[in-house]
């Protein structure tokens, strides 16, 4: 039986370029606990390139929790909820359902 999905609300910062004036764009996810953070970029940016809206750039080079090079703000803290963890090794089972995240 496969667990129930998450229902979140992302608020993420868009930005084209350095020159240009960014804002937060609102998407509505669903998503599996055991999905890592990144797993759910991942799914969202299928979503969106289905949809022919430009994906959410992120770094992730290992996805092992090694490199630190996936590091974002999630709620104003920089990895996530934990401290002295990687935001690749953050999964989403950390979350409550109906929450919003701001990324």
């Amino acid at each position: 039986m496969e667990a129930k999905k998450l229902n979140l609300t992302l608020n993420i910062w868009r930005q084209k370029n350095s020159k240009s004036v960014g804002s937060f764009a609102e998407y509505k996810v669903q998503v599996s606990p055991d999905a890592s953070f990144l797993e759910m970029l991942d799914e969202l940016n299928n979503t969106l390139e289905l949809k022919g809206e430009e994906a959410i750039h992120f770094e992730s080079d290992c996805r092992e929790g090694i490199c630190g090079s996936c590091s974002m703000y999630i709620n104003g803290r920089p990895h996530g909820p934990w401290q002295a963890n990687t935001t690749c090794q953050l999964h989403m089972r950390t979350f409550s359902d109906g929450e919003t995240i701001t990324i």
